[in-house]
């Protein structure tokens, strides 16, 4: 069963209304970074760091807040497809960790507003993707154009979200403009194309 109406991450939204409240912006500090894990098999591990006001906002109403949401995502299907880890305050209360899983990649983008395809590159075919010939690996040299054919079960992540990645698998090739923290883990907030893709080693 689908999801026709996709949802905004709830601390979005939270930021959003402390802006409007506030006049003042919202991020994160130099310790806290957004995050999408994903495994082997496709799960994905999503941590959302955003700044808090607790003048206007108390964690309890954004804890029921996340838990409703995802409540109505999963009503829409057998078995759930999202769960809620924690919501809590770090750095003092600075800031709210909201943690959450997903099935799949699917289940992430349909609850989030934001593209995240995770596959082999003949998945990604079949699914209407196409790997950019522009991919580049750690030093600055381009893909191969055949590489696709040649090398069709190699995993790709495909994603407009600019959360940082941790992969599965080793990262070769990446869309220009994302940093690599390690071998697994990509930044990146500095891209500037709206969708992004990183090749995977396996």
């Amino acid at each position: 069963m689908g999801k026709s109406i996709t949802k905004k991450t709830l601390v979005q939204a939270l930021a959003m209304a402390m802006a409007l409240l506030t006049m003042t912006g919202c991020g994160q500090g130099a310790n806290e970074v957004s995050s999408v894990t994903i495994d082997k098999d496709g799960h994905i591990s999503n941590v959302i760091y955003e700044t808090f006001d607790k003048e206007y906002y108390s964690l309890e109403e954004l804890s029921e807040m996340a838990s409703k949401e995802v409540s109505e995502y999963n009503s829409e299907y057998i078995s759930p497809k999202i769960s809620l880890d924690k919501v809590e305050t770090v750095d003092d209360g600075a800031f709210v960790k909201l943690s959450m899983n997903y099935d799949s990649a699917s289940d992430f983008s349909n609850f989030n507003d934001e593209s995240l395809f995770y596959g082999t590159l003949e998945e990604a075919e079949a699914a209407g993707y196409r790997m950019s010939d522009e991919l580049i690996d750690s030093n600055g040299v381009k893909i191969e154009s055949s590489f696709a054919q040649d090398h069709p079960d190699r995993h790709i992540i495909i994603t407009t979200d600019k959360s940082n990645i941790i992969a599965p698998f080793n990262i070769e090739y990446t869309s220009k403009g994302v940093t690599l923290l390690g071998k697994k883990e990509a930044v990146l907030e500095s891209t500037t194309a709206d969708s992004i893709q990183l090749l995977l080693s396996k």
